[in-house]
């Protein structure tokens, strides 16, 4: 788990090998170790993420000519101010740069060097380090590298609940997760390596692997990774689908990013870019009914488009990287890709050539839902008819949401709270100080029938776009209608007053929650009304908190 906190440490290059080693409990130097006995002497090294350069001194110290290559300035230039003053037999050259663009000429290196970096690389990032090293290294050169991974068996478990306390932890301090090497075995043979030597600490969390590179005769360039056909059809894939749909969306549901076929596409056929997300995945390949078409999911972190897009999962990075990796450029003679209209809000057309100017593909936005796929393709209409570009919530979709949302939100915010609320009730009870055990069901009973008004009467706000607005509007339906139903059960008004505040708060902090379904508003609208509606919601949660706890007291 020491990789998913290490983008905290290396903001800290003065103190972060001696932090890192603690928090690795000293198994960095064993990998550090193992790879010095394996590298030998006399060798060109390529070492990328160098971070502060300790370990490429220990390795320029064996009479290895190394240059250090790390993407943080501050970390080149702590390592260039504690530049080795006795190195005699090899060199130590520090440079700024990353894998995207290795500072040495192709067929050059011996040896590629490569620890604990592996995590901060997508998927498509992985592979396109894997081809850039292959790219460089001489005949029969080595790379060896060391990251952690996901360890089999009960192992596997603890890992799990390791990971999502430092995620925690990293959303507090506001820096991005690392990335579980879920694929990473998969992509070393087909890309053109072979593994020579293996090792293994904490039960397989951390891992050191020497590959070697091999060349088939005549081969001048590395391979391409295409992941394994996926089952779009039958029972298991639905039954997928609804895990996915009525389990409040559950967090990234990836499937490998890649280049996938529907039916059997040539040179010819067109490109269909979505997300890596399974849901999605599964619709496209049943919506396209066998069409001939090569299907490119890219990297979206196993989030939909639409809220990938919002939330920089799908734009032009990502787009950029899943062409480069899958070498798409090269499979087919059509020179435009056909994306989902809900990524527009995330790929920016007109920056694309600025971020790569090598882009070789003009983008279409498809229709908006992935049903009218096949008539867009065999039509291309100049002009997209309405039902192709505007997305309508309708009655089927807001049952779909309310039951999404709801779950999303129970599971999310409400249920540690309910369950605590349930057990401490529990307690008191116990020792005859409260005898209201139903006050936790209660407030589950509030939460689902507000989400459900919500949901079912969102058209009764269309006069606004603002969700602040639209809160205050089903705060107050809410209000009224559950009051009317609290007054049914308790048949008390002073019971109701105490709650008021509630019921309008769970309503107001519920609409908010919901505008990511709706595609009622932008996430630019979104982002400015945000900062209002924190303070509001606060203030709201307060006192309802307060009057709620005051009211069942007295009651």
């Amino acid at each position: 788990m020491a990789v998913v906190y290490m983008r905290k440490l290396e903001q800290e290059p003065d103190t972060y090998d001696e932090k890192f080693t603690a928090l690795t409990k000293g198994v960095n130097l064993e990998v550090r170790q193992w790879i010095l006995d394996r590298i030998g002497t006399s060798n060109s090294i390529l070492e990328l993420g160098c971070g502060t350069g300790n370990f490429a001194t220990q390795m320029a110290f064996q009479q290895n000519n190394v240059l250090a290559v790390d993407i943080n300035f501050q970390m080149i230039n702590y390592a260039m101010q504690n530049y080795p003053s006795d190195l005699k037999g090899g060199t130590l050259v520090y440079q700024t740069g990353s894998f995207t663009n290795m500072p040495v000429d192709e067929n050059s290196q011996d040896l590629i060097v490569s620890t604990f970096m592996l995590s901060e690389l997508r998927p498509f990032e992985q592979q396109i380090f894997l081809r850039n090293a292959w790219k460089v290294l001489k005949p029969n050169g080595r790379l060896i590298l060391a990251a952690e991974f996901v360890p089999n068996g009960f192992w596997k478990f603890i890992f799990k609940i390791k990971r999502w306390r430092y995620k925690k932890k990293l959303r507090r301090l506001k820096l991005r997760s690392t990335f579980l090497l879920k694929w990473f075995f998969n992509y070393i043979e087909p890309i053109g390596f072979k593994i020579k030597a293996r090792k293994a600490w904490k039960h397989g969390t951390i891992q050191a692997l020497e590959l070697v590179k091999t060349e088939d005769q005549g081969k001048s360039e590395p391979g391409y990774y295409r992941p394994a056909p996926k089952k779009y059809k039958g029972l298991i894939s639905q039954l997928r689908i609804y895990r996915c749909i009525y389990t409040g969306q559950i967090d990234l549901v990836p499937i490998d990013p890649g280049l996938y076929k529907s039916g059997t596409p040539d040179e010819k056929s067109p490109v269909i870019v979505t997300a890596n997300y399974e849901f999605t995945f599964i619709k496209v390949m049943r919506n396209l009914k066998g069409l001939d078409a090569w299907v490119l999911c890219v990297d979206s972190n196993g989030i939909n488009v639409w809220c990938a897009a919002r939330g920089n999962d799908f734009g032009n990075n990502q787009l950029i990287e899943a062409v480069e990796a899958t070498g798409l450029e090269n499979i087919t003679e059509r020179k435009s890709l056909i994306l989902p209209q809900l990524s527009a809000g995330g790929v920016a057309t007109p920056e694309l050539q600025k971020k790569s100017k090598n882009f070789p593909f003009r983008v279409v936005f498809g229709p908006i839902w992935s049903k009218d796929l096949p008539e867009f393709i065999n039509n291309r209409p100049a002009r997209k008819p309405d039902k192709m570009k505007l997305a309508k919530f309708t009655l089927k979709h807001r049952f779909r949401a309310f039951i999404t949302h709801t779950t999303f939100l129970i599971r999310k915010i409400f249920a540690l709270p309910l369950i605590a609320l349930f057990l401490i009730s529990l307690v008191l009870s116990l020792f005859g100080l409260f005898d209201k055990l139903w006050w936790a069901g209660e407030l589950l009973l509030w939460i689902i029938l507000s989400n459900f008004l919500i949901t079912f009467l969102l058209p009764l706000s269309k006069f606004t776009r603002r969700f602040i607005y639209k809160g205050i509007f089903f705060g107050i339906l809410n209000t009224l209608a559950l009051g009317a139903l609290t007054y049914f059960l308790h048949n008390s008004i002073l019971y109701i007053l105490w709650n008021i505040a509630f019921l309008f708060w769970v309503s107001f902090f519920s609409t908010m929650s919901l505008s990511g379904y709706t595609m009622d508003t932008s996430p630019r609208e979104i982002q400015e009304e945000y900062p209002i509606f924190r303070i509001i919601n606060m203030v709201l949660l307060a006192i309802s908190l307060i009057s709620m706890v005051v009211g069942i007291i007295l009651l």
